[in-house]
């Protein structure tokens, strides 16, 4: 490289590790997410049982692959479904 105009620093790791993860869930009003919590509850989000089934489906079948083999953003979805307790793999049959 002949010379540097920028240096971009990341904070969240989400270029240095290629890590992202789920902040914020928009269910009529935003909602943050305890990210640093090991485990999630559904009724911490979701105000009732179809917007959670709805919930686990969009994400279940919207991503593929495991927490190993998908891009970034999927890894983040698919790592929050596990913080909720979801057998992601029940949900896509």
């Amino acid at each position: 490289m002949g010379g540097a105009n920028n240096i971009c620093s990341d904070k969240t790791g989400t270029l240095t590790k290629n890590e992202m993860t789920v902040t914020q869930i928009w269910t009529g009003e935003s909602k943050p997410v305890k990210v640093n919590d090991p485990e999630y509850e559904f009724n911490d989000y979701f105000a009732n049982e179809k917007h959670i089934q709805l919930f686990k489906e969009a994400l279940s079948c919207n991503t593929s692959g495991n927490a190993e083999q998908a891009s970034a953003t999927e890894q983040a979805m698919i790592k929050m479904m596990q913080k909720l307790g979801v057998d992601i793999e029940k949900v896509r049959k």
